[in-house]
């Protein structure tokens, strides 16, 4: 089997959905791809270089909605666009958590977020952080989402919850619509100085 950055980013996505990214290593990969660790050197220099190439592969997914002039409208479709794909992988929040976005697809979704926000009326100076505001809101709801998703409730569980709250509390698994709400609010406090 000759191995490819292709053979390698598919056998590390099937480690990660499988055992998870706290099982990822260059030793694993290399079993998995039936190979000695030493071999897999040849092709990637370290853990991190495996996790820049992972998390790259997976911008590569995250379709930019360039075609869609109104910012706002722009911001918030490329927010559902990278939550649908970090879903799609499991600990793939971790992955790019744990890696600098400073691969080529990576740089490209950052400079079109930032010339979005420009065009959204966020000033040069807050530019950045604005930026990261909405990256960091769309990674901590997604990793919340994912485990969230992990629980089973009873309906015994799920109400006594709810009883605990108070009824005027919504309490709800809608996902999308908190996700939403959640861009609403980030939204209205961007154009604050």
């Amino acid at each position: 089997m000759a191995i490819t950055k292709e053979a390698i980013v598919s056998a590390s996505l099937e480690i990660l959905n499988r055992d998870g990214i706290s099982n990822l290593s260059m030793r694993t990969l290399a079993k998995e791809l039936d190979i000695k660790a030493a071999s897999l050197y040849w092709h990637i220099k370290d853990k991190q270089a495996l996790i820049d190439l992972i998390a790259e592969n997976l911008n590569n997914e995250i379709v930019l909605p360039v075609e869609i002039d109104d910012a706002k409208e722009a911001l918030t479709a490329l927010a559902l666009e990278v939550r649908r794909v970090l879903l799609n992988t499991r600990d793939a929040v971790d992955v790019f958590a744990q890696s600098m976005p400073m691969t080529p697809s990576r740089l490209n979704a950052v400079k079109f977020t930032l010339s979005t926000l420009s065009k959204y009326g966020v000033s040069d100076k807050n530019c950045v952080v604005a930026g990261n505001l909405f990256n960091n809101y769309v990674l901590s709801f997604v990793a919340d989402e994912y485990r969230a998703k992990q629980f089973t409730f009873s309906f015994e569980e799920i109400t006594a919850f709810t009883s605990f709250l108070g009824e005027q509390y919504h309490f709800g698994f809608d996902f999308e619509e908190q996700f939403l709400y959640g861009l609403r609010v980030l939204f209205a406090g961007l154009l604050t100085e």
